[in-house]
């Protein structure tokens, strides 16, 4: 006599029946509650953290109205969906760090009981608390809960979608799939790293119903697929534009060894070369003794992961695309197999203790310990513009020699000043415009971007120079040599000019060397700009 084997929800039913039911809930609410505290424990000390240039990027484009955004965002490169979400927020909030920096740590903090719920209905709640616990510790959400971007929402978005997509396959439900169809489409108007995770959702669910011989299931899935790829249809025009014309300039091809690094970076942060490796051989010890179901879970979250990185890396190999932070498409999947392999044994659950009360030690140690510049450990425009400000007045004109620090130096300077780059004045120095950047910088001389604004301006006027304090890019790539060769010309064709004479040069939050370091120079006309050749 045979017994027909339960359903993932069936054979959970019996630990939650009767009394035990309501106490094990509550128990478990508790964990996930205590998992948030200690997330924003370790996530709100950087709440008043400097934005940086990516972050003046997404407030300068996110301030404008909603009917410009797609506009805009062609000079970008990034699809619209956050930067709708900022736009209200803006507007209902504010634009301080602090006030920004609120949204996507909410959404990093909503990604643990998320997590919970996800493993849970993957596998069971001991991994449901595993994956909360990882969530709570991981440095790639701790890192991105305070900046003024989209990669928590990415983490967030993933975590439902291939939650839903698996249930829709596993239980041929109809409304999980169009779920999970909603979350995929919301992915990818989110980041463009969203194709390489819904292609691999794509690919690993088909395979996984293939084998088991559900064709009608497998259709499923090549329709799910394709619904999101009508979804996003009517953004496919912009993207094509962007990546035509916008890409991502100061990206290099990856090695191979990136392929390694990058995704543990992402998982453990600087502790990424202990924290990948544990979480793999653990699940690799502990993969004999999981159920069928379990295994087969587990093996399709983690396959779901490589596949978007190996498809994210081939396509950076094509056109230069690859940088840690585009990884957030893959933090989810990762950590919702390593939940689900490892919660299943003592030997697992001892590596999951020692994980993340290793990552959460190890930054509760980093941030106890004395950072003088720790506003500015990312950007420090705010400290060079708080200093000269005092110096400007309406009509004095700022040449940012790093044409993508405008727009934060902008945010952070007054309106009433006249914007330049080394492609020229600038109509709205809110928006970097990214369109053929490295041609544009290429052809550029300061005589003819910056000689006439510098003749037309009336003596007794100041020049703040805004240049980078270390070089930039990856060394022979086009991009490095783009910018540094304009910082180079910018910079000697202002400290040569004779009218030109040096008030002052701010280095303030220089010390430690924060991750986008600037400094300044103000000068101040003192008579006629002569012609320049």
């Amino acid at each position: 006599m045979t017994t027909a084997p339960a359903t993932t929800g069936e054979w959970l039913l019996p630990r939650f029946a009767g009394y035990r039911r309501p106490r094990v809930l509550q128990a478990d609410r508790a964990l996930v509650a205590a998992f948030v505290a200690l997330a924003a424990v370790l996530r709100v000390p950087n709440l008043g953290r400097a934005y940086w240039i990516d972050e003046g990027i997404s407030i300068g484009i996110a301030s404008h109205p909603l009917t410009q955004l797609p506009r805009l965002l062609r000079q970008d490169g990034s699809p619209p969906l956050f930067y709708v979400l900022l736009h209200f927020w803006l507007e209902t909030v504010g634009r301080s760090e602090v006030a920004t920096h609120l949204l996507p740590l909410m959404v990093s903090l909503l990604t643990i009981p998320a997590g919970y719920w996800a493993a849970t209905e993957l596998f069971d709640r001991r991994a449901g608390l595993a994956a909360a616990g990882l969530l709570a510790t991981n440095p790639f959400l701790n890192w991105y809960s305070t900046e003024t971007r989209m990669y928590t929402l990415v983490v967030l978005l993933v975590l439902i979608g291939v939650t839903f997509a698996w249930r829709a396959q596993r239980d041929r439900n109809a409304a999980d799939a169009a779920k999970a169809v909603i979350a995929y489409a919301a992915l990818m108007y989110t980041h463009d790293w969203g194709i390489y995770l819904v292609g691999a959702t794509a690919l690993v669910l088909f395979l996984v119903t293939w084998r088991r011989g559900d064709r009608t299931a497998s259709l499923w899935v090549a329709g799910g697929g394709l619904a999101v790829a009508v979804l996003w249809l009517p953004w496919l025009p912009s993207f094509l534009f962007q990546a035509g014309h916008t890409a991502a300039p100061w990206a290099v091809r990856p090695g191979i060894g990136d392929i390694f690094a990058d995704p543990a970076s992402v998982l453990g942060g600087t502790l990424g070369f202990l924290v990948a490796p544990a979480l793999a051989i653990g699940s690799y010890l502990c993969w004999s003794k999981l159920a069928p179901g379990t295994r087969q879970t587990a093996g399709a979250m983690a396959w779901m992961a490589l596949a978007a990185t190996v498809a994210g890396y081939i396509g950076a190999l094509i056109e230069p695309s690859w940088t840690a932070r585009y990884l957030a498409v893959i933090v989810a999947p990762y950590l919702l197999a390593a939940a689900g392999a490892l919660s299943t044994t003592l030997r697992g659950r001892v590596v999951l203790a020692s994980v993340g009360s290793g990552l959460a030690l190890w930054s509760i140690v980093g941030s106890l310990l004395p950072n003088p510049n720790g506003r500015y450990a990312k950007d420090n425009m705010a400290a060079i513009a708080g200093a000269a400000r005092p110096y400007l007045a309406s009509g004095d004109m700022v040449v940012v020699d790093q044409t993508e620090q405008l727009a934060v130096a902008r945010h952070y300077l007054p309106g009433d000043l006249q914007y330049l780059t080394p492609s020229g004045p600038v109509a709205d120095p809110t928006v970097v415009d990214w369109r053929n950047l490295v041609q544009r910088l290429q052809q550029a001389t300061p005589c003819e971007a910056i000689g006439p604004t510098l003749r037309s301006l009336a003596i007794g006027s100041s020049v703040l120079e805004i240049l980078p304090a270390r070089k930039l890019g990856a060394s022979g790539s086009a991009w490095s040599k783009a910018v540094t060769g304009q910082v180079l010309a910018v910079d000697g064709f202002l400290s040569r000019d004779p009218s030109l004479r040096i008030v002052a040069l701010f280095r303030q939050g220089l010390h430690p060397q924060p991750y986008a370091p600037v400094e300044g120079v103000l000068y101040q006309k003192t008579a006629r700009t002569p012609p320049c050749t």
